[in-house]
């Protein structure tokens, strides 16, 4: 497996990535979702996750968001060092830093908001390539992660076929009744609750929706045998996030970000400058 990058390129990628990381955090901050903001909790569920397990047995979430200064000064240290990686991303301490950072704060915040939110896994992962320092080890890294978004998309929609939940007619409608019960009660007339009022009296295009939605996550499978349709993966992928705003009122806008490998980063600035090959995952 290889893959082809230059300087440019990789600096240009580490602006669009740690650039999306910053607006991301921003808006965490601004939705009061930053541990320093979650006026230490306690109760919290560390689930059957060994990585959680091990923070929770050295007791660095309590110890973290029991102390305000130190809950502080990590928030500010996962968002000055995604800005600094943004401004400098040769700087590959910047970015060892924010990796560092962000796995605490993904740990912490999952672990009191009582559910994995699966969409903050985009903020963790995706700086990792940035965090080598070799050309060719970075280029190996950006590929697998380009396989682990094929397999996010694609195990979704096989999920989905393996246990035949497309096969239920109601499947979606059952969904919409659980997640978005207290918009339908307290905001009847929003626009969203509409859509929704809508789909539950139309079962047929509820269920239509879901299915498309199962089809095109099974698509990413193409993915693993060719690069071929990787901009056409992309643009699905977006339409799937679109959809499921619409349909169940969730913006992945952190896990976008993973997105943006299916691009074609490696054919920008080619013009004149030698390409750098990353070698076989073997031979790492």
């Amino acid at each position: 497996m290889t893959a082809l990058f230059t300087e440019k390129q990789r600096q240009l990628l580490g602006r669009v990535i740690f650039g999306w990381f910053v607006v991301a955090l921003l808006w965490r901050w601004s939705d009061s979702a930053m541990i320093s903001q979650l006026e230490q909790p306690v109760l919290g569920n560390v689930y059957k996750d060994l990585t959680f397990w091990l923070f929770e047995l050295a007791r660095i979430p309590a110890f973290v968001t029991g102390q305000y200064a130190v809950a502080l000064l990590l928030d500010l240290v996962v968002t000055t060092a995604a800005l600094l990686a943004f401004l400098q991303p040769s700087k590959v301490v910047y970015a060892r830093i924010y990796c560092l950072a962000i796995l605490f704060y993904f740990v912490i915040f999952t672990t009191y908001a009582n559910y994995h939110y699966r969409p903050i896994i985009g903020l963790l992962v995706a700086g990792l390539p940035f965090a080598f320092r070799s050309m060719p080890r970075f280029g190996t890294f950006v590929q697998v992660l380009r396989y682990y978004v094929l397999f996010l998309y694609a195990s979704a929609g096989l999920y989905k076929v393996m246990r035949g939940s497309w096969l239920n007619v109601d499947q979606m409608t059952m969904i919409i009744e659980k997640t978005q019960l207290d918009l339908l009660l307290t905001q009847p007339d929003n626009w969203h609750s509409l859509f929704y009022t809508w789909l539950l009296h139309n079962e047929w295009a509820s269920w239509s929706l879901f299915v498309l939605a199962t089809v095109l996550e099974v698509s990413f499978i193409i993915g693993f045998f060719t690069k071929r349709w990787d901009l056409g993966l992309f643009c699905t992928a977006i339409s799937l996030h679109i959809g499921f705003y619409f349909t169940m009122g969730f913006f992945a806008f952190e896990l976008i970000v993973l997105d943006l490998l299916l691009l074609p980063w490696n054919r920008m600035y080619t013009k004149g400058q030698l390409p750098i090959t990353a070698p076989a995952l073997s031979g790492l």
